[in-house]
């Protein structure tokens, strides 16, 4: 009965809450060293694992009956215990009642089957009794040690045959090794345009994909092998053309003849050659690992033993077939093993009409990809035409169909199968109750989040109260220079003109010309000069601007080996032009893009950026970036007036073409006599695009509105706005309150209004990009910052009638991280959308989700302010603080609880988003992984007042703030560090700023100061008691 209670306790659901945390976060980091089927290998998809999360489900059901939820006054909380045991259910029902799989079929072809996502080992053993074979499947991880570890015998006609798996070689190829007792086999190489190479192994009846051609052996393909017992020949179904190495000598080969297949000899067809490496009429397939050819997949190696027999079988990891397989005797015995894909049979078909591409604007780019199909179930006479796409599914007798991805020849599609109406819809009803839950719980008079005060938390203050003083010091330069730049006025006029980039959006040329300064000088603005003065200059004179230090180098060491003074580089420093000169950074570029991702150094990584920057600066030079001329050439794209010209249009059109720009340069220069008014020039430029565009382009209105938000630059002057008004209002309210002053009720609400006042023009520069962009502000990491940003002033301003000093926090907070979005790493530029991200769920899963940052962030800052008032308590001013510290405590906790219900419902917003585009609502990626983390931690913060030991004020802001370290690393440790799909940095690191290390080592040694202060505290009342 004791070990009953424990088990249903609160100490034990922080125990098991630690115990998964710290299970998750270690198969994040398995995941990105070795790969998510290592991850679930190790972790998830074991069964201690699954006994965590019924222990979890088990001590929620208990403290039902222990707290006796089913009160009236109990009914919130008894929602959210049964939500979250629901939740379970539902994944347990989709973990083994569930499928998932993948469908190939290309244009034309019809398909019934799809292949399991996870990879299955069929064993069978069979004797000549006639009974049916005995057979055994499991689905067979190859990671996480699995060495020895799958050892099976089966028993056929009286004789037992035992399988057991001995080691994975990964990298393995597939080599042909002549065997006595094999079967006829060839290795060819196919190579394609001459860069991309792969060697195929043919067995006979195996046929394989290669690009978009099949080949094949003794089966009719694209590429057929055929053999007649002593020859081996090609055929092709286009013709071939082959090519004797040592004569030199071509002979053309018509459509489906047979030509011998000879070594020494190469042969083409459509764009592939192709070359025999090996053939054999008896031979094996082997494994072989060399540093020249490696495979993305691997072998699995397995000993088959029984009475009088062993043999050696091998099967293959390979992308490129759904399953491995291996037949032949076994003694008296037939055996057949198989690994892979498991195959089901669907009992309906789908016929693939077309498949359509659509791409952004004079870029490559898919903005969207549509499969139109037929479905047909003769069994329901049902035949209906249907279109999938991204977040647009095929929903029929309980499978669902998901656009997953294409064939590179865009003439094939990959479509995502999901079989799981009762485990989906048991989880849908989990997320309802969770949401009707965090409802309720704030409407609910009765609840802890309406009811909570000081007196739930026990305080040595009781009397207390404090003092927090920060200091933030910055400065600037100007520069100057000597060279041709074209007046400000009229260089920011052209910057209205549209133009398009290279990955499909238009935009004006004042924003291209922003993103450039910013990449090459770090800038955004160089010298008082606006970046389209720097963009033109370099446009028009760059044989003067080549010597204009401008290019960023960031690394000392760099620095030191181009002989630069200074922390820029004039294009002429680095590219010299003399007989002896050359690219000076030619050779450490090579060395560096020579080492793999992970070896590279952070002077590597500086090297390959400064190399950037100089071709930034050279395809400036060389106009490239003026793409501002429809190429009328039956596409979308744009180009330069030079590749306009050479597109074929007529003459009078090629005459205003190629002098349009010389002909605006003059006018707005010294040089010649204008023949009209700059503006004249734009209308013409302006006119043309319109008429020959091809595509709607940005109107008037949101073209001034992009020009207006990157000449204002919002967002960088409101971080020093922010953070000054904040520091102000802390320290005035905490000097007054130590000193015991009445606050000065005019001067905080200047102060006050100031705040809101940033707020509002925050509100317009997040509307404006919106606008601009034409989705919601949050597709990327600047972006997600600055929304981020948004909320934590929300909510100060949500707040500020009960603390002013809430609001002064929240508006250093928001600075902060204001100032963190303008950090290199972060890209402010305004990108088009990748397909999946084009969906309302977008708006929905990211708002929510990056909003709770905001509220979290805030609890994270109060926990800091009720700290160092920690380190200033004596008895002389315990009295006059202590109201200040309750009050703060109250509302850090409210705070935390709203940040972690929007972080609830933001993930498993995510979670429907993800089962609305991909069919699962729960892959285990890193960011969902590090978000349930997240969720676990600050449940855990909020809940400490129960636990024994941690039901004190010190120990609740002492948790509020270190739990912001699991935000971090949802946000920017996954984002930057981690892979996964929604990573931005794809595993390679950012460097970590200094001011962090330094950040970390000033709380730690606030937090042992606070909590020694504390204890003494507490050691003087009980004496004095």
């Amino acid at each position: 009965m004791k070990a009953l209670r424990f088990l249903i306790s609160p100490v034990m659901m922080a125990v098991l809450f630690i115990a998964l945390a710290a299970s998750l976060a270690a198969a994040t980091f398995i995941e990105n060293d070795f790969g998510q089927e290592a991850a679930r290998a190790a972790v998830y998809n074991t069964r201690w694992f699954e006994l965590l999360f019924l222990l979890l489900t088990l001590n929620l059901a208990g403290q039902i009956y222990t707290f006796r939820l089913w009160r009236r006054e109990k009914l919130t909380l008894l929602l959210f215990h049964a939500a979250f045991i629901v939740m379970v259910a539902g994944a347990a029902i989709t973990r083994y009642t569930g499928y998932d799989g993948m469908m190939h079929i290309r244009e034309g072809d019809s398909s019934n089957v799809t292949y399991s996502s996870g990879a299955t080992l069929i064993f069978e053993l069979a004797g000549d009794d006639g009974a049916l074979p005995d057979s055994h499947s499991e689905p067979l991880s190859i990671y996480g040690g699995r060495h020895g570890k799958y050892c099976k015998s089966l028993e056929a006609d009286g004789t037992k045959a035992t399988l057991t798996f001995e080691r994975y070689i990964a990298g393995a190829v597939k080599t042909v090794q002549e065997t006595p007792g094999g079967e006829p086999m060839v290795s060819l190489l196919f190579t394609s345009d001459m860069v991309s190479s792969e060697t195929v192994v043919l067995a006979m009846g195996r046929t394989v994909m290669i690009g978009d051609m099949k080949a094949g052996f003794g089966t009719p393909a694209d590429i057929t092998v055929t053999t007649d017992g002593n020859l081996f020949f090609i055929s092709s179904s286009t013709g071939l053309r082959s090519t004797a190495m040592q004569e030199m000598k071509s002979a053309e080969h018509p459509a489906d003849s047979l030509v011998p297949l000879m070594a020494g000899t190469v042969y083409t067809a459509g764009s592939y050659r192709i070359m025999p490496r090996m053939m054999t009429m008896s031979g094996a397939i082997v494994p072989s690992v060399t540093a020249e050819e490696q495979s993305a997949g691997g072998a699995l190696e397995f000993s088959l033993k029984g009475d009088g027999f062993q043999e050696t079988i091998w099967l293959w990891d390979d992308e490129g077939e759904e399953r491995s397989e291996w037949s032949g005797d076994a003694g008296r015995l037939t055996a057949r093993v198989s690994y892979g894909a498991s195959v089901r049979e669907l009992p309906f078909s789908l016929r693939l009409d077309d498949f359509i591409v659509e791409h952004y604007p004079g870029s490559n780019s898919p903005s969207g990809f549509t499969s139109r199909v037929i479905l047909s179930d003769p069994e329901h006479g049902t035949v209906m035409p249907y279109d999938i796409y991204m977040n647009h599914i095929l929903k029929y007798r309980g499978y669902r169909f998901y656009q997953s991805s294409y064939d590179s020849d865009e003439l094939g599609t990959v479509l995502s199968v999901n079989h799981d109406p009762a485990g989906m819809y048991t989880t849908y009803t989990g997320y309802g109750l969770l949401f009707l839950f965090i409802i309720l719980s704030l409407l609910n008079r009765k609840s802890f989040f309406r009811t909570v005060t000081p007196g739930h938390w026990a305080s040595n203050y009781r009397k207390p109260a404090a003092a927090l003083v920060l200091i933030l010091l910055t400065s600037l330069s100007p520069l100057k220079s000597q060279h041709l730049v074209i007046e400000r006025k009229a260089a920011d006029s052209f910057g209205a003109v549209l133009a398009q980039d290279q990955k499909g959006r238009t935009k004006p040329l004042y924003t291209i010309s922003s993103d450039i300064l910013r990449k090459v000088a770090g800038e955004n603005s160089f010298e008082g000069m606006s970046p389209m003065q720097v963009f033109l200059g370099c446009s028009f004179d760059f044989y003067h601007w080549q010597n204009v230090a401008l290019i960023k180098v960031s690394s000392a060491e760099l620095r030191r080996e181009l002989n630069l003074e200074g922390e820029k580089a004039a294009f002429s420093d680095i590219v010299k032009m003399a007989k002896d000169g050359g690219y000076l950074l030619g050779p450490l570029v090579d060395k560096a893009y020579a080492k793999s991702v992970t070896e590279r150094t952070k002077f590597d990584k500086e090297v390959i950026k400064v190399d950037e920057r100089v071709n930034i600066c050279y395809m400036m030079s060389r106009g490239d970036f003026m793409h501002i001329f429809p190429l009328r050439d039956g596409t979308d794209h744009w180009g330069s007036a030079e590749e306009a010209v050479r597109h074929g249009i007529g003459q009078e059109d090629s005459l205003f073409v190629i002098s349009l720009i010389p002909l605006w340069a003059q006018s707005v220069t010294s040089v010649g006599h204008p023949m009209a008014p700059p503006a004249d020039y734009i209308t013409a430029l302006t006119d043309y695009q319109h008429r020959h565009a091809g595509y709607e382009l940005p109107s008037e209105c949101k073209v001034k509105a992009e020009l207006f938000y990157y000449k204002a630059r919002i967002f960088e002057k409101l971080f020093p706005w922010y953070a000054a008004v904040g520091l102000i209002m802390i320290i005035a309210i905490i000097t007054m309150i130590i000193r015991g002053r009445e606050l000065s009720g005019a001067v905080l609400k200047v102060l006050a209004l100031l705040v809101a006042a940033g707020f509002l023009f925050h509100t317009l520069g997040l509307g404006i990009r919106w606008y601009i962009s034409g989705h919601s502000p949050m597709s990327n990491g600047y972006e997600s910052m600055l929304f981020i940003s948004w909320v934590t002033l929300l909510a100060g301003l949500i707040f500020s009638r009960r603390s002013l000093l809430t609001l002064a926090a929240t508006s250093v907070l928001g600075g902060l991280t204001l100032m963190v979005a303008h950090l290199s790493f972060m890209d402010p530029e305004i990108t088009n959308l990748v397909p999946v991200l084009r969906s309302y769920w977008l708006t929905l899963h990211v708002s929510v989700i990056t909003g709770s940052y905001g509220f979290l962030g805030l609890g994270a800052i109060l926990g800091i302010i009720v700290l160092v008032m920690m380190l200033f308590i004596h008895d002389g001013n315990r009295a006059r603080i202590s109201a200040v510290i309750d009050e703060l405590t109250v509302i850090n906790y409210r705070t935390l609880t709203l940040g972690l219900y929007f972080l609830t419902i933001g993930t498993f917003l995510g979670a429907i988003w993800a089962n609305e585009s991909w069919g699962r609502y729960w892959g285990w990626d890193p960011k969902e992984t590090w978000s349930l983390i997240t969720i676990i931690v600050y449940t855990l913060v909020t809940h400490s007042r129960m636990m024994p030991g941690m039901k004190e004020t010190y120990i609740f802001n002492l948790l509020s703030l270190f739990a912001l370290s699991s935000v971090l690393m949802t946000y920017f440790g996954v984002n930057y560090y981690l892979s996964g799909l929604h990573s931005y940095a794809g595993g390679d690191a950012v460097p970590v700023p200094a001011f962090v290390y330094v950040a970390v080592a000033v709380l730690i040694s606030l937090a042992v100061a606070a909590g020694y202060k504390y204890r003494r505290a507490l050691k003087r009342q009980v004496g004095g008691n």
